[in-house]
């Protein structure tokens, strides 16, 4: 199973969202709509190409990022020394975190603050059967980005290989803070693995809620059931949409 796959898989477990791939660097906003490919959600465009503002708005801040995979070792060393704790300075230091089994993960952000639309069934009414300049219908498969997660300044480290590692150097302050989710650009991150993910600090996208337009106009909505179409099926792998769902030539179904 490829990594993005298994990001995607451990984000739905862990924090019932779909995983922003790739995590922090690529932009993702409310009102982005796209279909699922190798088992994460692909952009193809904004509903704001079809005349539909999806007026994002602030939301609560939500729960902070904070998962290490099981089979992890960790090694600090500090000033030539192995130690339980970074000091609070700026002393020479390494992160040495070796993971015993797949799909290695270790997250971390103490923030992550939230956008979300504001009326979601209001956009569905507005998205069915509407077509953009270009001639293109919308489609009822196409999902549409209800709300993002946006992290501050994490650490995110992944891997889909058997036994990987990971060396963080910086200084000993700095790396003290990362373990506590306040990642930084002047920390070195080094991987055994080729396919694998290293970010330290920064802000972007980690994950978002999605929802479809259903035939009768209305999207989906907790508050009422007999209208629900949210993508929210944490317990089951998303499936691939088929191509077609892709195209976007005009007059497409």
């Amino acid at each position: 199973m490829s990594l993005p796959r298994r990001y995607n898989r451990l984000l739905r477990k862990q924090l019932r969202h779909y995983a922003a791939w790739n995590p922090v660097t690529d932009a993702y906003e409310v009102g982005d709509f796209g279909a699922f490919r190798g088992g994460i959600f692909v952009k193809l465009g904004n509903i704001s190409e079809f005349g539909v503002d999806p007026n994002p708005q602030p939301g609560a801040d939500a729960t902070k990022l904070d998962f290490t995979s099981d089979g992890v070792t960790t090694v600090r060393t500090s000033g030539g020394a192995t130690v339980d704790v970074f000091p609070d300075q700026p002393l020479e230091a390494k992160l040495q975190l070796s993971f015993s089994g797949r799909s290695s993960f270790y997250l971390r952000s103490t923030k992550l603050s939230v956008a979300e639309m504001p009326s979601v069934d209001a956009v569905a009414h507005q998205l069915k059967g509407r077509r953009d300049p270009n001639g293109r219908r919308w489609k009822l498969r196409w999902k549409v980005i209800r709300k993002v997660y946006t992290a501050v300044d994490p650490a995110i480290l992944a891997s889909a290989q058997s036994d990987a590692s990971f060396t963080l150097t910086g200084k000993a302050d700095a790396l003290k803070r990362l373990e506590l989710g306040h990642g930084s650009a002047d920390v070195n991150v080094t991987s055994t693995k080729s396919d694998a993910v290293t970010i330290s600090g920064g802000t972007g996208p980690v994950a978002m809620d999605l929802f479809k337009v259903r035939i009768t106009g209305s999207a989906g909505l907790e508050s009422v059931p007999e209208l629900v179409e949210l993508d929210d099926g944490w317990d089951d792998e998303p499936e691939d949409d088929p191509e077609d769902v892709f195209d976007m030539r005009a007059d497409c179904e």
